[in-house]
């Protein structure tokens, strides 16, 4: 009894050069389409993280607000205490009350609830600072500023840290930009920052 291998010899055959490109390009194609997806879906996430911060920052300075008796802005004045702590990673932000007419901040008292360490994204490459009465454009009642800014300290040498920084902030700024009245972003060679200028009530003028 003698077999038929025809069949065999046909399903054993592989796959032609033309085949192959064809393939090829098709995976090449979807690749284009779903790899741009899903470092935005990344970024996103990332965003996420440094946004929830700006929520409690906001928080923070509400209850500061309420606390004081004092409208954010003149003569309420938010800074970072730089003087409270040689640890430049664990200093508090520290706030004061400014006498009428005066420009400059008197007895500094620590802002509890919001430190330097819980600013600083270091997997990320970028850190957050806040202020309130210092920037020309945040110095109006019931105005703060929050500024996203790369760490070249970290990113310098790390290209990838400085791509995801760059990223997180554009993120960040296209997200929180419909928040604010005023907005600034640099992204170039040297640096880059987003810097946010937001009312307390959320309201833009």
């Amino acid at each position: 009894m003698e077999l038929d291998t025809r069949g065999l010899r046909r399903i054993q055959r592989g796959l032609t050069l033309l085949e192959l490109m064809i393939v090829t390009a098709i995976v090449g194609i979807l690749a284009s389409v779903a790899v741009p997806s899903y470092q935005a879906f990344v970024y996103r996430a990332k965003a996420a993280e440094v946004i929830l911060v700006m929520d409690k920052i906001h928080t923070v300075l509400a209850g500061l607000q309420a606390e004081t008796g004092a409208a954010l802005g003149k003569p309420l004045q938010v800074v970072p205490n730089l003087d409270s702590s040689r640890n430049r990673v664990t200093y508090p932000m520290a706030y004061c009350v400014r006498p009428a007419g005066n420009t400059r901040c008197g007895d500094l008292k620590p802002l509890t609830g919001l430190t330097r360490d819980e600013l600083t994204f270091a997997h990320l490459g970028v850190h957050l600072s806040v202020s309130s009465g210092v920037d020309p454009f945040s110095q109006v009642a019931g105005q703060y500023k929050v500024s996203l800014n790369e760490d070249y300290t970290q990113t310098r040498s790390n290209p990838a840290l400085r791509v995801a920084a760059q990223q997180t902030i554009l993120a960040v700024h296209h997200i929180m930009k419909p928040h604010t009245y005023k907005d600034v972003l640099r992204i170039d060679k040297s640096m880059s920052s987003a810097y946010l200028y937001m009312y307390m009530n959320g309201t833009r003028p």
